[in-house]
């Protein structure tokens, strides 16, 4: 229902990620009769879509480390709390210390948890010994110190999940990462990458840079052979699998995964723990009033990515904005691009625009880096990465 009267209209945005962000500084931006609060429970953004490079040790902490000064600044109201519900029939967030604040639209970008229960001996508590590293919080610094620890020689055992998962490349970015710190500091070391699948993205252009840029250093078991990692012995740093036991020195577990648990516990996901939206506005097809984007949503053929979770926020600010002033939504095109850096100078990227449909969202042209591509043009890549992360930073934060 359009705003009447000179009545403000009140958004309350659930997240302050790539999709969060860019939803509140675009509406506080574009709409100056609604008033936008942001919810984010930490005061400080670990940008996990460029933490790689820091695991790497090609970017300090402080360089995917960003704060929300400017967002308080621009007229959002920022709120460092954590939610603990959310009440779609009274319209209201309830906070973890008993406050509740009301809203007319509600946009979620609440990401991704766990499924812990589908590997033995793995819970919250283990990830603290045996990282995950897949959230923006402090425990991917929990990883590059493990690893900064790491005897030369030892090894660093990685498992990448089932899909759907967040950011595709991500897993194998990760390794790639690694292999470059260990080439550098460690060289005597390897890496072994337990896969729940049999593919992996980008695989045809990267099994011969394995060897190129680190020979003999990365070993991939895909869960045809034993891949899939089923228990874990958190004491000893052992992940068992159907085939093996894998003794690591340093572990990074990426568990399977579905919507945020406040989401979920919200009534926002169906039976296939994601939540389902209309692709034209990304209100929830299961309470009104309520949007959703980024990694929690049925993205149909878009991937879960922070370049999609932008790209979904400045469509989803455009459809609650006219929706509360009566105004006509602009027409958002969607896109993604991921950017995969496979060694310094030495990029990979893949993605592709997409539509709403009565289906979903639905591709309409993809493209991925392939095979025999000259370092030219890897460079050229590496450097849009680059880029990119400033301009989305500079989106998302306004620095």
């Amino acid at each position: 229902m359009p705003v009447l009267g000179g009545k403000r209209g009140r958004v309350v945005v659930l997240g302050g990620g790539a999709g969060g962000a860019v939803a509140a500084r675009r509406l506080a931006r574009e709409f100056t009769n609604i008033d936008v609060t942001l919810i984010e429970a930490n005061r400080n953004y670990q940008a996990c879509f460029y933490s790689n490079r820091y695991v790497g040790g090609l970017r300090s902490l402080d360089a995917v480390t960003h704060g929300y000064e400017a967002l308080a600044l621009s007229g959002i109201t920022v709120v460092h709390a954590r939610a603990v519900a959310v009440d779609g029939s009274k319209k209201a967030v309830a906070l973890a210390g008993g406050d509740r604040i009301a809203y007319d639209r509600l946009i979620m970008s609440p990401g991704v948890d766990f499924k812990f229960d589908t590997i033995n001996g793995y819970d919250e508590k283990a990830a603290a010994i045996i990282p995950h590293a897949y959230k923006a919080d402090a425990q991917v610094a929990v990883l590059k110190r493990q690893l900064d620890a790491m005897k030369d020689g030892g090894l660093f055992v990685i498992s990448a999940p089932r899909r759907p998962y967040r950011c595709p490349p991500a897993p194998y970015e990760r390794a790639a990462m690694v292999a470059h710190y260990f080439k550098n500091h460690k060289p005597r070391s390897k890496i072994l990458i337990l896969d729940s699948k049999d593919e992996y993205p980008l695989s045809e252009a990267l099994s011969p840079l394995w060897e190129r840029f680190y020979p003999g250093m990365v070993e991939w078991v895909p869960a045809e052979f034993g891949g899939h990692v089923q228990a874990v012995d958190v004491k000893s740093r052992t992940l068992i699998t159907s085939e093996e036991k894998y003794k690591a020195d340093v572990a990074n577990i990426i568990p399977d995964q579905h919507a945020a648990d406040i989401a979920r516990q919200s009534g926002l996901a169906d039976a296939s723990g994601w939540c389902p939206v209309d692709a034209n506005t990304f209100e929830s097809t299961l309470i009104p009033g309520i949007h959703l984007i980024g990694d929690a949503i049925d993205g149909g053929d878009m991937s879960k990515s922070a370049f999609s979770t932008a790209s979904q926020g400045r469509a989803c600010a455009a459809a609650v904005g006219a929706a509360l002033t009566g105004g006509a939504a602009k027409d958002s095109r969607l896109a993604n691009t991921c950017y995969f850096l496979i060694a310094p100078g030495h990029g990979l990227k893949l993605g592709g625009t997409y539509k709403a449909t009565n289906e979903g969202i639905t591709g309409l042209t993809g493209f991925a880096s392939g095979p025999g591509e000259d370092d030219a043009l890897r460079k050229t890549i590496a450097n849009e990465g680059d880029a990119w992360y400033t301009a989305a930073i500079r989106e998302m934060f306004g620095k």
